[in-house]
């Protein structure tokens, strides 16, 4: 009797223990036990990253590596001042070592500070670098010094380690553009965008060659899609100025040309197309503010004193017009604008004949719309090094 009775309890035991093992299998199979892991995006990843680089500069430790790696996430962020200040302070503290002089190659690039890139990338090369990333740089570089030959024997070399990066099509297709192969080029450009969505160049010279080739649609797509990428980048808004200017939408035109000097405040291209289309609409208190911000940067441009005195004249404040007519002469003593000008407000204010000497529905034509292309890009024959075929049947030569 006693031994059935064990016999019992232990089949009830069993039981027991089996249960509670499909029961923690069940909850291990539903992560109810073990919290599940949670992944860090790369801006999280990025900023516990650089408050651990920083603490370690702080306390001095290994500070020329920890400089360089707070560099690369600085520049990865396109933060490219922070970057620069990082990498400067490695090079201070080991200037022999490739990889510093290679990032600070491409800081500078960015920053569009071409002759300090190009010695940083020479100096990279020096010190025994022998990455695509560096004979890209240094292709890019170089066709941006209108050292096309060199540039190609690079990207070459580029091309044949990394047949597929963003950046080396990026280069062929500025090639191809200076060629004057405009389909050409603007397919490496895609491809560049799409494999590297960051290269800002490669949406800006796809969009000035559309706009060349009068495909405005499709340079307004992409225009759209850089500044998506892009939302504060001046040059952006003022090539989506351009391209409204060319569907004659002025107004919208304007307001692109305004957001492009909001966030550059020295932009003079977009600044003067500000002040020409004001005057142009006929919206004067549109253009003063343009046209003050561009005399404090041309102080001495008889233009800029002429459209202000033009400006003024047509709001009826005399006074001021003649005193920039005035200025704009003392600069050009020969100028015929400013002696027109003040010709006019003699005529208005002693014989008031002024509208018949100069009828209002002409006052708008005075100041034409600047030819704005502000990139200059000579055609060059095809060299054989480039292996790249020519478009004969579209053609967009960047200017």
């Amino acid at each position: 009797m006693r031994s059935g009775y064990i016999h019992y309890i232990s089949l009830l035991l069993l039981f027991a223990f089996a249960g509670c093992i499909q029961s923690c299998q069940s909850d291990a199979r539903n992560a109810t036990r073990i919290p599940p892991v949670i992944k860090k995006s790369r801006t999280e990843w990025q900023n516990d990253a650089l408050l651990s680089l920083t603490d370690l500069i702080n306390r001095g430790v290994d500070s020329d590596v920890n400089y360089f790696k707070r560099a690369r996430i600085y520049f990865d962020r396109e933060q490219y001042s922070e970057a620069l200040d990082d990498i400067n302070e490695s090079i201070y503290e080991q200037d022999n070592v490739s990889e510093y002089f290679l990032l600070r190659g491409k800081i500078n690039r960015e920053l569009g500070k071409i002759d300090n890139a190009l010695e940083d990338a020479q100096r990279a090369e020096v010190l025994q670098q022998s990455s695509p990333e560096l004979y890209i740089l240094l292709a890019d570089i170089l066709q941006a010094k209108n050292r096309f030959g060199e540039a190609a024997g690079y990207l070459n070399q580029a091309m044949k380690m990394a047949p597929y990066d963003g950046s080396a099509y990026y280069v062929k297709g500025m090639l191809q553009a200076r060629q004057g192969d405009s389909l050409a080029s603007l397919s490496s450009f895609n491809y560049a965008i799409n494999v590297n969505p960051r290269l800002l160049r490669a949406y800006e010279q796809s969009i000035i060659i559309l706009r060349k080739l009068n495909n405005v649609d499709q340079a307004l797509v992409v225009n759209e899609k850089a500044i998506s990428r892009f939302p504060n980048e001046a040059n952006l808004y003022f090539e989506r100025g351009e391209i409204f200017n060319l569907l004659a939408k002025p107004d919208t035109a304007l307001i692109n040309y305004q957001k492009a000097a909001s966030l550059k405040s020295n932009y003079e291209e977009a600044l003067m197309q500000v002040a020409a289309l004001g005057i142009h609409l006929k919206e004067f208190y549109k253009a003063f503010p343009a046209l003050e911000q561009l005399l404090k940067l041309k102080p001495k441009s008889k233009e800029i004193n002429n459209m202000l005195g033009f400006s003024y004249e047509k709001t009826g404040d005399y006074a001021r017009a003649r005193e920039y007519y005035t200025t704009a002469l003392t600069i050009s003593p020969g100028d015929q604008d400013a002696r027109y000008g003040l010709y006019r407000i003699r005529l208005r204010e002693n014989e008031g004949t002024y509208s018949n000497f100069y009828p209002e529905e002409t006052a708008g034509s005075t100041y034409k719309l600047l030819d704005t292309s502000r990139v200059k890009i000579n055609v060059i024959k095809p060299r054989g090094t480039t292996n790249i075929r020519v478009d004969s049947s579209r053609k967009a030569k960047i200017e």
